[in-house]
């Protein structure tokens, strides 16, 4: 049965496969960045376990399936961070409740998003589930972050990695599925990264069109606005990846690329007029850095500092 998911088929079929053979494992850590897909494709296989008609993936027709989807399946739970952090009694009522049979399903199935906001306490309280995890259950971690999890509840899962859609994929999915034009797809597909997720929350919130307006970090070299720009950004992060799409158009033109590579092709005369602020290696410099600070942000770290340091540095490449 073809699944409805966009992207990651080896993992679907991987899933898939694990049912028809009656090898599902008790335990497994979904790794990958957000908005990746890792919920979507960790409901589908809960579908598919307890599906009432096939035994190859979800129908998505059958009563279970329904009820799955509209989250009321008695042996179906996701578990979210309560606040700042899945705690220890949320973790405590899994293990009261994993252990009687499914009362409708051929398992219970518990998917716990953001696994590596479990504080110490909840995390090692797991660790007694997962190491003997009851026969008719099975237990999903999503995680954006794998080396924040202990090595102990790591080493007993299952770990399948998810990676981004390739760019001119999900961009062909948005063509097909929304009737977008190519190079609004292409657009929308560059900003999220190739996460479906975030490309889908950029369609419905119309926030590609963010893309209207030239960042200030790039037209700017008033370094009195470093602190201003760096405080915008702290309160979305996420604009990070919109500004590598920035500089990776410019990096382009600077190179000579075609202009169909471009994800901001509407801004073509404005980015040409830009190139000239800037050599190959700042451009190059100015990627890397945004990169670096968005690999600091999964840490714990002053976000809001490392912010203000990275837009110095951008800052001084622009002169």
């Amino acid at each position: 049965m073809q699944s409805p998911i966009v992207g990651h088929h080896q993992i679907i079929e991987q899933l898939h496969h694990a049912i028809a053979s009656n090898r599902v494992a008790g335990a497994y850590l979904f790794a990958g960045g957000a908005n990746v897909g890792k919920e979507t494709v960790a409901l589908h296989f809960a579908k598919s376990v307890n599906c009432l008609t096939s035994n190859e993936g979800a129908c998505g027709t059958c009563l279970s399936c329904r009820k799955t989807d509209n989250g009321n399946h008695p042996d179906v739970q996701v578990i979210r961070p309560s606040g700042a952090w899945t705690r220890i009694n949320q973790i405590r009522e899994l293990q009261r409740r994993i252990v009687y049979r499914p009362l409708e399903g051929v398992r219970k199935v518990y998917i716990l998003t953001e696994a590596e906001r479990m504080n110490l306490e909840a995390a090692n309280c797991l660790l007694k589930t997962l190491e003997e995890p009851p026969a008719e259950s099975v237990l999903i971690l999503l995680t954006a972050n794998l080396d924040a999890l202990l090595p102990t509840i790591r080493s007993r899962c299952q770990i399948i990695n998810f990676q981004p859609l390739p760019v001119p994929e999900l961009a062909a999915h948005l063509i097909q599925q929304f009737e977008l034009e190519e190079s609004h797809a292409l657009s929308i597909a560059t900003l999220s990264g190739g996460a479906v997720g975030k490309a889908l929350t950029l369609l419905q919130e119309n926030k590609a069109h963010f893309e209207n307006e030239i960042p200030e970090i790039i037209t700017t070299g008033d370094r009195l606005a470093a602190f201003r720009i760096a405080e915008k950004l702290s309160q979305n992060p996420e604009v990070l990846d919109h500004l590598v799409s920035w500089y990776r158009d410019l990096l382009l033109l600077h190179q000579g690329a075609p202009i169909d590579l471009l994800t901001h092709v509407y801004h073509i005369e404005s980015l040409r007029r830009l190139t000239s602020r800037y050599s190959r290696l700042q451009l190059q410099s100015a990627i890397q850095t945004i990169f670096e600070t968005k690999k600091l942000l999964t840490r714990n770290v002053n976000a809001t500092l490392a912010l203000e340091v990275m837009v110095l540095k951008l800052l001084v490449n622009d002169t």
